[in-house]
């Protein structure tokens, strides 16, 4: 692959002075420039620390597109902190207004249509709006009533950083509140739960325990 570091400056200038992500066939398209050279200088950046990447919503059903933006590059986080502090003086009281705001979002999503009378299927149901928001899933496993999907929780990972609590709480409001819209004797059926990554990497577990045998999460 023939490359200069100048196109690597342009591909870095480009994505810098976006105001918002950018994937890699944009940036190829508008520096005139082959895909396959354009993710060559995009995964340079990542390693020299200079771009990130991020999950792009997507408006069908499949894998979401993966977005690229500066580090460092949010003039605002400092004032989305300050906001976000503002929710409560303890994690437990900020996850649960985040939770609300969970509600929300999932409330902006289009018309679900009348609630259906045959139960859908919670880990389709769950997975399918997660990528349409832009989160990755990696997996999900079944057994014995409870599901468990994980996945990465990118289209949040600048508020994760510093208040993870947060992040949680938005998720499980979000995921109770589709349940909710698309099936009400569904949303009955299952407690939502989201454990961040112990490691403290990028992803969570959402689990949704049956009642009957649902056990007090862990407190976070």
């Amino acid at each position: 692959m023939v490359s200069t570091p100048r196109q690597r400056d342009r591909v870095f200038a480009l994505v810098r002075d976006s105001l918002e992500p950018l994937d890699a066939p944009v940036i190829a398209q508008t520096l005139g420039i082959h895909i396959t050279t354009a993710r060559f200088h995009l995964n340079a950046l990542i390693d020299a620390g200079l771009v990130e990447g991020t999950w792009l919503p997507s408006e069908t059903v499949g894998r979401p597109r993966k977005g690229y933006v500066a580090v460092g590059a949010d003039p605002a986080a400092p004032v989305l902190d300050a906001l976000l502090a503002q929710l409560g003086d303890t994690p437990a009281a900020r996850r649960a207004k985040a939770a609300a705001a969970g509600r929300m979002w999932a409330d902006s999503l289009s018309d679900p249509g009348e609630p259906q009378a045959d139960l859908p299927d919670p880990v389709t149901l769950v997975t399918t709006t997660l990528t349409r928001l832009g989160f990755q899933v990696s997996a999900a496993v079944s057994s014995f009533g409870t599901h468990e999907i994980q996945l990465c929780n990118c289209p949040l990972r600048r508020i994760a950083r510093n208040a993870p609590e947060i992040v949680s709480g938005i998720q499980q409001g979000m995921i109770e509140r589709v349940l909710e819209r698309h099936s009400p004797t569904l949303a009955t059926q299952f407690d939502v739960d989201v454990r961040p990554d112990p490691a403290g990497d990028c992803g969570v577990t959402l689990r949704l325990t049956t009642r009957s045998t649902h056990r007090a999460p862990i407190a976070g």
